[in-house]
């Protein structure tokens, strides 16, 4: 990257001199300070892309500056220059922040080579520095758009199915924008809660509020970084984490409201990935601990996945999806509500769909 302007910080004029003329032959200007008050007064008036600092320094060492770089200018490189060649000292560079660790005496291509790695470096990580602001601001906006939404279902006491649809349409929209997942998705996880909540005799009322209140379970991914909604491989350990951050994010969101449905959907979005034996999250509670909406949007939320396309894997045909239900029954999910959705299927789906599910396990 030639073209950058570099500061080298060096109390020897010969080594000063010496620098600025192998930087010249890459094109790239240099500045020169002689100590780290200077360096910091140079600092304050130009912008650098890279700094050149010696260790051994009159006054304060180069790794004081080096540090208060790191700090308030991290768009800025910073290069170690010494006369010592100790593993541990480059290792307590490289810990404050330096981008390389260059040994006197050198040659003009070693120096050269080492300035160029730190530029490309130093331009990934404001890429990747970017990138994440985009990405923090999106959630920012999407976040706000949320809360904004909710607050618009508090004051629609009064019409609340169609203040929830339209509602729901914008979520929906939103959601489609950052994850896989589509309002059509949602929509049915509702439609399947209602049902299972039917079938074990539920209270009708209640069953139609959890219709409501069931696609707003995954609502917490509007936090969770878009690359990794979209990814279609396996899941690092850390990725993982933040993907399970979504059920926690969503009862915040909803919760607190004192609106009744409000309040069903931050329970739905908290409970829905916990399992009947206790292996799931975020707390790991385990049977009736589970409320008992929680246990039927599992439900309803698996089959639904399981028979949706992915970017990591292939819808399964509804009988496999039904098989897989079965095989979970008293493990992953509550037997009754599995019992009670078997018992429902029929309502979306013709018999011939079905077959092979009386010889699943």
């Amino acid at each position: 990257m030639s073209g950058e302007t570099i500061l080298c910080v060096d109390d020897d004029t010969h080594v000063q001199r010496l620098i600025k003329r192998m930087l010249a032959a890459a094109g790239h200007p240099c500045v020169c300070a002689g100590s780290v008050e200077e360096a910091r007064e140079v600092l304050g008036g130009d912008r650098f892309a890279l700094v050149l600092c010696d260790i051994n320094l009159p006054g304060r060492s180069g790794l004081v500056l080096l540090e208060e770089l790191a700090g308030r200018a991290p768009e800025v490189a910073t290069l170690m220059v010494t006369g010592r060649d100790e593993p541990e000292l480059a290792d307590a560079t490289i810990e404050r922040g330096a981008y390389g660790y260059v040994t006197k005496p050198f040659s003009q291509n070693e120096l050269l080579i080492d300035v160029a790695n730190a530029l490309h470096r130093r331009g990934l990580e404001i890429e990747r520095r970017t990138y994440e602001s985009r990405l923090e601001e999106i959630v920012a906006q999407r976040t706000s758009e949320l809360e904004e939404a909710v607050r618009g279902l508090e004051l629609a006491q009064a019409d609340l199915r169609r203040s929830y649809r339209e509602t729901l349409l914008r979520l929906g929209r939103a959601i489609e924008y950052h994850d896989v997942e589509t309002g059509a998705h949602v929509e049915r996880v509702g439609d399947y809660a209602c049902s299972i909540a039917v079938a074990l005799g539920l209270d009708p009322d209640w069953a139609e509020l959890l219709r409501l209140a069931a696609p707003l379970h995954d609502v917490g991914k509007l936090a969770v970084t878009e690359r990794i909604l979209v990814k279609d491989g396996k899941l690092t350990q850390a990725e993982i984490v933040e993907m399970r951050r979504h059920a926690e994010i969503g009862h915040d969101l909803l919760a607190g409201s004192g609106n009744e449905l409000l309040d069903l959907a931050a329970t739905v979005a908290w409970t829905h990935h916990e399992r009947w034996i206790g292996d799931g999250y975020p707390r790991g509670i385990a049977a009736e601990e589970i409320p008992l909406e929680g246990r039927i949007v599992a439900v309803a939320d698996v089959f639904d996945a399981l028979t949706s396309d992915r970017p990591y894997r292939r819808r399964l045909e509804i009988s496999a999806a039904l098989a897989y239900l079965s095989d979970q029954s008293g493990r992953g999910f509550d037997a009754a509500v599995v019992d009670a959705f078997l018992g429902s299927i029929d309502a979306y789906f013709p018999r011939d769909a079905l077959v092979g599910l009386e010889a699943a396990p």
